[in-house]
């Protein structure tokens, strides 16, 4: 018996000293941006195992994925520390998620400090496109190189490979350490791939100038939006991120966007988390529970709208007071970068940055009157989305047509059907030519009787 419990206590004591030495399985748990920041390149490779890690049981579903980007952006030390921040780019696909051939790196899919940067590639920066040429080939390791840029001071650079769920889907690059301006980033190849609308008719952002002309700008919105994620890889019933994202600068240009006219998505939950929005990327990722200057709580009014059983629902109007991108002075912005009450009491740490909307106000001043739906964009699973849009009385909307529709000026996409001239243009051209006419016969007359 003495030998057996000898023998017990030295296994124990074997075990004991093994695991005692042993490195812990999550050994870069708690390095933070702030530490990674003033740390060496080990520091950044563990940052970036950890934001990876803390990602992965938060992007199975769409609201998830968008509060952990809300997160990301969040400048409180923890993912974002000044110019230390996380970028995720796409992985090579050879055109199964995009529907054309993208390199690593071409299509920026979330950027912890410039969210106008979507869509853009970094390729076009040297030390960005060896640490995309690494990546490819790593799998899930971490590779890292010295940033050698003037300025940059040899800053550590590094690279994660991941997906969106962590089995068949988007195929991701996470990048910390990477610090750029936002005119680096290049939307040419996006803008290069925008899909051919040539014969669909839908209505133009231009066209729109009332409420029915905005009814059915949305319509063509939805159904080009559907179309589009159709012909993508299976979505997992969620939204096919490198695909919507490759297409954010072809929804901000015409026949989408014009003058106070845009569209934007967000999720149809109480958070209401924005996905797009045509006119301010910086309310993407950020929850739109806000509260406009009358005191209307905007996404709770909308979500009463989309869901009231009346004679159309799933659909709805509201007015309310908003940025409107035509005119200057109505935004309301954060005036200093600093920290700032959330959009409801249980949000911490928000942070309020300078030139930015302030979280839980209305971005704006001017009057809108909001038109939404309830959509799932044809993608099999729960998940619900709001698609939106609006007009803002007595402001120029898309177009500067009459109240009938008809866009004066404007055109049904690729339907050739504005391009005549409408009928107060006409008069105005007769009255031009009548007085040309009178004038030009009265300086002949004139000459006749001075000779």
């Amino acid at each position: 018996m003495k030998k057996v419990a000898a023998l017990t206590l030295f296994f124990l004591c074997v075990f004991i000293l093994v695991f005692s030495v042993a490195p812990p399985a999550s050994a870069h748990h708690g390095v933070t941006a702030k530490e990674a920041s003033a740390g060496d390149m080990d520091d950044m490779r563990n940052f970036l195992l950890h934001m990876k890690e803390h990602r992965e049981p938060r992007v199975t579903s769409d609201e998830g994925r968008v509060e952990f980007r809300n997160a990301l952006r969040n400048n409180n030390g923890v993912w974002r520390h000044g110019d230390t921040y996380v970028i995720t780019v796409n992985k090579s696909t050879g055109g199964e998620a995009t529907d054309a051939p993208f390199q690593s790196g071409d299509i920026i899919l979330f950027h912890g400090r410039h969210p106008g940067a979507l869509s853009g590639s970094l390729r076009g920066i040297p030390v960005f496109r060896r640490l995309m040429d690494m990546a490819e080939g790593a799998g899930d390791k971490v590779v890292c190189v010295q940033d050698d840029r003037t300025g940059k001071g040899g800053r550590h650079i590094c690279a994660v490979g991941d997906s969106d769920t962590g089995e068949a889907g988007d195929s991701l690059i996470h990048v910390g350490g990477f610090d750029h301006e936002l005119r680096e980033a290049d939307h040419s190849k996006s803008l290069d791939a925008c899909p051919d609308l040539s014969g669909k008719g839908w209505l133009s952002a231009d066209m729109v100038n009332d409420e029915p002309s905005l009814v059915r700008y949305l319509e063509g919105v939805e159904a080009h939006i559907t179309e589009e994620f159709a012909e993508v890889s299976n979505s997992r019933g969620r939204l096919p991120l490198v695909r919507m994202i490759q297409l954010m600068p072809c929804w901000r240009e015409p026949p989408w966007q014009s003058g106070s006219i845009y569209f934007y998505i967000v999720t149809g939950t109480d958070k209401m988390y924005g996905i797009f929005n045509g006119n301010s990327p910086q309310l993407q990722d950020r929850s739109l529970r806000l509260v406009d200057d009358n005191g209307v709580e905007v996404a709770k009014r909308i979500l009463e709208e989309v869901d009231r059983q009346d004679d159309t629902p799933g659909e709805g109007f509201l007015t309310y007071l908003w940025e409107d991108p035509t005119v200057i002075g109505d935004e309301v912005l954060c005036e200093e970068t600093a920290p700032a009450s959330g959009p409801s009491p249980e949000d911490e740490d928000v942070f309020c940055e300078a030139g930015n909307p302030i979280p839980g106000r209305s971005p704006g001043t001017s009057v809108k009157i909001g038109y939404f739906i309830r959509t799932d964009f044809g993608i099999e699973g729960g998940t619900k989305y709001v698609l939106g849009s609006g007009i803002y009385p007595g402001s120029e909307q898309g177009g500067s047509g009459g109240s009938d529709g008809s866009g004066g000026g404007g055109c049904a996409i690729a339907s050739g059907s504005g391009n005549e001239l409408d009928a107060g243009t006409f008069n105005l051209f007769l009255i031009a030519a009548v007085l040309f006419l009178a004038a030009s016969v009265g300086r002949r007359l004139g000459a006749t009787q001075g000779s």
